[in-house]
């Protein structure tokens, strides 16, 4: 069971649960819409400013993406229809991005904030200097109060996290922070994952049946 502040979320009003929780997925939507309206769907039960798009265009590295759009805001991103223009993969998840900003700092019908935003594989189509980039952004999302859960078999990305939970086929099999996983004896599961990935950008291949430094 999950349980937020001692309550079963599965038996947790449904709305107010999904009023506290931002999701910032791999496959997120990618709507026929123009760039405004992609970000506005973020909160789109409230009325938001331009001033509010354009915290969220800042935070998420939108402007140069804007800038060489032909009708900035209000271009049309869908490349299939007529004076719509396609956006490459990393250009649409920075859309994603601003979208999850905007949900998160603009209040709800009744004035409540998301505590809550789930990441879930956020890079998967960005080069490695953005994708550095993001990560950064990602845990720049803590500063607005929230807590983050990043879902990520990148585990680069996990060293700087409070807490690290390993799942092995849906089970709970480690935890702990980076730090204590790494020096454990026997080598936990994360340990020799975060090796085996780290050795992957080494010059010097270890021989078959070595160990990995």
């Amino acid at each position: 069971r999950v349980r937020w502040d001692g309550i079963d979320t599965a038996t947790a009003d449904r709305h107010q649960l999904f009023s506290s929780v931002a999701l910032l997925a791999q496959n997120f939507q990618r709507w026929s819409f123009t760039l405004r309206a992609n970000l506005l769907l973020g909160r789109p039960e409230v009325a938001c400013g331009q001033q509010q798009l354009e915290a969220a265009a800042d935070y998420a590295d939108l402007n140069p993406v804007i800038e060489e759009l032909p009708r900035g805001w209000g271009t049309l991103i869908a490349k299939g229809f007529e004076g719509g223009v396609g956006l490459s993969g990393g250009q649409w998840q920075k859309v994603a991005l601003g979208r999850t900003h905007l949900r998160l700092t603009t209040p709800d019908a009744h004035g409540r904030l998301p505590a809550l935003v789930v990441v879930d594989e956020p890079t998967s189509a960005m080069d490695p200097e953005t994708e550095v980039e993001t990560f950064e952004q990602i845990r720049q999302l803590t500063g607005l109060g929230v807590t983050v859960i990043l879902i990520t078999h990148r585990l680069g990305a996990t060293a700087k996290a409070d807490h690290i939970v390993v799942l092995d086929h849906g089970r709970l099999i480690e935890q702990g922070t980076h730090a204590e996983l790494m020096a454990q004896e026997p080598a936990t599961r994360y340990r020799e994952s975060y090796l085996l990935q780290a050795a992957q950008y080494s010059t010097t291949v270890p021989r078959v049946g070595s160990a990995i430094p």
